[in-house]
C-alpha cells in the first residue's frame, strides 16, 4: 500500500447544459448516476456564479464507489456566463483539464460519439505506445475529443 495520504475522489465539470454531458458520460460511456439533485450553493466554497444560486449537481460513478467519480454541475438560476472562445478551438490551454478515461470498447464509443451534436473529434481510433515505468511499453487504442462544453477527453483501452 502506498504511503501517499491523498486520493482524487471526484472532479467536477461546470456546464451550461447538463443534458449533452449526460448523453456522453452516462449513456455512451456507461457511467451510472450516483447523485442527481438541485441544490442552492452559497458561493463560499466554490468561487463560481452568484451567491445562493440554484444548481443541478449530477455525480456519476465508474467502477469504484469511492474514487474516479465525475461531477457535472449546471448553474440553473442564474446561469453562468459562456466562457470566451478559444483562440485555437482544437488545442487545450494552460489551466484546462485533460480527462483520461478507460473503456473496454473504444471503437464502439467512437461510433456513438459521432452522433452527438457539438462533439469535436480530435483523434479517431489509433494505437499508441507509452513507456512503462519498469521497462516495456503500454499499448493503448485511443480516441480524443472536445465535448459540447469544451472539455477535452481521451478514451483508451489496453490492446
Amino acid at each position: 500500500m502506498s504511503d501517499v495520504p491523498v486520493l482524487i475522489r471526484r472532479t467536477t465539470m461546470l456546464v451550461n447544459d447538463i443534458e449533452p454531458s449526460l448523453q456522453i458520460y452516462r449513456d455512451i460511456l456507461g457511467m451510472s448516476v450516483h447523485y442527481d439533485e438541485e441544490i442552492v450553493v452559497s458561493g463560499d466554497g466554490l468561487p463560481a456564479g452568484e451567491p445562493n444560486s440554484l444548481t443541478r449537481l449530477v455525480m456519476l460513478r465508474c467502477k469504484d464507489d469511492f474514487i474516479g467519480m465525475l461531477g457535472i454541475l449546471q448553474y440553473v438560476d442564474p446561469p453562468l456566463p459562456e466562457p470566451p472562445p478559444r483562440s485555437d478551438p482544437n488545442r487545450v490551454r494552460i489551466g484546462e483539464s485533460v480527462y483520461v478515461l478507460h473503456h473496454e470498447d473504444v471503437k464502439g464509443v467512437y461510433e456513438r460519439l459521432k452522433e452527438v451534436p457539438g462533439i469535436e473529434m480530435v483523434c479517431e481510433p489509433v494505437v499508441s505506445e507509452y513507456p512503462k515505468p519498469d521497462g516495456g511499453v503500454f499499448r493503448v487504442l485511443g480516441i480524443s475529443f472536445f465535448d459540447p462544453s469544451g472539455y477535452f477527453c481521451e478514451v483508451n483501452q489496453f490492446v
